[in-house]
């Protein structure tokens, strides 16, 4: 098992296990923060790969570097507990209140980077996501060791807050985006997942990753409501039930065809038609499209239909995703609901560098990987975040 993802399994009862012994959300965050770094200097050792039970090596781990820190406090206490019977094998979902929390925690995160020089957010990345010594983040820069950690104790002055938080907060980053309506939906897809849905009218669903849908399937028609994110339709023929997919306020009604709708969030949707026609519709208007067309709606408002590249707008069905002279920003909005973990743009002038090309989203890392050859962006990665900067 790999660092990152034992990690991520387990880090729930880690803050847990450490917040309880100590009482304090930074303290327990700090460590949470050196197990991982332990875990990853482990790893590039081997010793993490063939272990035979990785969580009670884990929480080996925690209980030494909980000691260790009780002894520095002068309170080591006589023993703690490796097998701790409030610890469970599952976290319990975030409730829509923490969800929001945690989203506002990681904004805070972003904006909070966003602010510091760039010599001070490299130094404190390198030390807190690298774990590199002050010596070494030195030599990086060209500076004193010394000067090294007033850089990095200016940026924990600075942030110290928002990282505490959001190393709590990380493993529930993916219901930071779901509102409560995508909680309930009757089928929902995270981040980096894809998956296919067979209907019983023998029509077939796709929903791309990060996305939501309700199904109301009757003896008088098909109704599917989308909550979030991307869906594609193969619509099986009946006449004698029509098929209609619901947006906000958009409308969408066929009888058997192919198609894609899109919703980005509130009422921003856009349909693109792959085969036969489609009947749009939103507040007063509507539109009948045919294969090659696509219209947007924006505040329930319905747009004029355009020609487009269907093959294009459709390539992340074989797991790419295609790109003309589009900015960063755009790209890794794109790139967002296939990849698992939370993407941070920390430097807004790398939104604006264009990239072309094709990304393949079936290895999101290697795609990132692609885009930090073509453009100066450097990837780091902590559990559930992706850290984007020069």
């Amino acid at each position: 098992m790999r660092a990152d993802d034992l990690f991520q399994q387990h880090a729930p009862e880690l803050s847990g296990f450490f917040h309880r012994r100590l009482g304090s959300p930074d303290q327990a965050a700090d460590l949470c923060q050196e197990v991982y770094l332990r875990l990853r200097r482990l790893e590039r050792a081997g010793d993490v790969a063939a272990l035979r039970d990785p969580r009670a090596f884990l929480f080996r781990i925690a209980r030494n570097l909980l000691i260790d820190h009780l002894r520095q406090q002068r309170a080591r206490p006589a023993t703690v507990a490796l097998h701790d019977p409030d610890l469970r094998l599952e976290s319990d979902a975030p409730t829509p209140e923490a969800a929001a929390s945690s989203a506002q925690t990681l904004a805070g995160v972003q904006a909070a980077l966003t602010e510091l020089p760039d010599h001070v957010r490299q130094a404190l990345l390198w030390h807190r996501l690298e774990g590199l010594s002050q010596r070494e983040i030195g030599t990086r820069l060209g500076v004193s060791e010394r000067m090294a950690g007033k850089y990095i104790s200016r940026a924990l002055s600075h942030c110290r807050a928002w990282l505490a938080a959001a190393v709590l907060v990380l493993m529930v980053v993916t219901a930071a985006r779901l509102p409560w309506p995508v909680w309930t939906a009757d089928q929902r897809t995270l981040a980096g997942e894809q998956r296919v849905l067979t209907l019983d009218d023998g029509s077939r669903v796709t929903l791309a990753g990060d996305s939501a849908i309700n199904l109301d399937l009757t003896d008088h028609q098909r109704r599917v409501t989308l909550l979030r994110g991307r869906v594609y339709f193969q619509v099986a023929p009946d006449p004698q039930r029509p098929f209609l997919v619901e947006a906000g306020e958009a409308r969408v009604r066929v009888t058997g065809t192919r198609f894609e709708v899109r919703r980005d969030g509130g009422d921003r949707v856009r349909l693109t038609v792959a085969e036969g026609e489609v009947i749009a519709s939103g507040g007063d208007r509507r539109l009948t499209l045919g294969a090659g067309e696509q219209v947007h709606w924006s505040r329930g408002r319905l747009g004029d239909r355009h020609r487009v590249d269907v093959d294009r707008v459709l390539a992340w069905l074989e797991g790419r995703l295609v790109f003309r002279d589009q900015p960063l920003g755009d790209i890794l909005r794109e790139l967002a609901p296939h990849h698992p973990d939370r993407l941070l743009l920390l430097d807004q002038g790398l939104a604006e560098r264009r990239f072309s090309g094709t990304l393949d989203i079936a290895d999101p890392d290697a795609a990132l990987s692609a885009l930090s050859q073509t453009l100066p962006l450097t990837v780091r990665r902590l559990p559930g975040v992706v850290i984007l900067s020069r």
